[in-house]
């Protein structure tokens, strides 16, 4: 015997089936954002390097201790804090790694932080328009870059004059020696 089936209850049932996979869906969804919107990150997940030019050659360094948190669009209230460790800056070369954290260069002993604090950032179609305030030497300049987003990193490169920070300013005024402008490079693996 076949008992006779309420298409009205079957039309509800299937509706508030629909209407809570789309709430899981929507939640589940919100969750990754929140995830993939907020990084904290460090020497052990990613890069802070730094090069210029050195008597007319390349050199190239990085920060073997540094650390960062990122809150990206479109969480509100975004922002980019990361602080590097002056004396963790390395280049390989021994005179350079000797001569970086001296008065004259990074002066580690009265200024052992580096600093930048976002902003302003905004989402684009290639990741994020970031500005901010850098901080060397207890002096901040203001800066700003392109953050790229890939699928698996977000990096950077942007270039900042040495001078405007005191750096190397009493031996090499005139940037006859080391490029005025020194290049910082970033990445964050995801």
């Amino acid at each position: 015997m076949k008992t006779p089936v309420n298409s009205s209850f079957l039309n509800r049932t299937f509706s508030m089936g629909m209407l809570m996979s789309f709430f899981i869906a929507l939640y589940l969804s919100l969750a990754t954002t929140v995830v993939q919107a907020e990084l904290k990150s460090s020497h052990q997940s990613g890069s802070v390097a730094f090069s210029g030019q050195h008597a007319g050659m390349n050199f190239e360094g990085k920060f073997e201790r540094w650390e960062a948190t990122l809150t990206l669009p479109p969480q509100s209230n975004p922002s980019i804090i990361a602080t590097f460790y002056m004396s963790s800056a390395k280049t390989g070369d021994s005179i350079y790694d000797s001569t970086l954290p001296e008065f004259d260069w990074f002066d580690v002993e009265n200024h052992a932080l580096g600093k930048f604090v976002s902003t302003k950032i905004e989402m684009t179609e290639e990741g994020y328009q970031v500005l901010g305030d850098l901080t060397i030497k207890n002096i901040t300049q203001p800066v700003n870059f392109m953050l790229i987003d890939s699928q698996d990193q977000l990096s950077t490169s942007f270039g900042i004059n040495r001078l405007d920070y005191k750096i190397g300013w009493e031996s090499d005024p005139d940037a006859e020696w080391v490029s005025k402008t020194i290049f910082i490079s970033m990445v964050i693996n995801k």
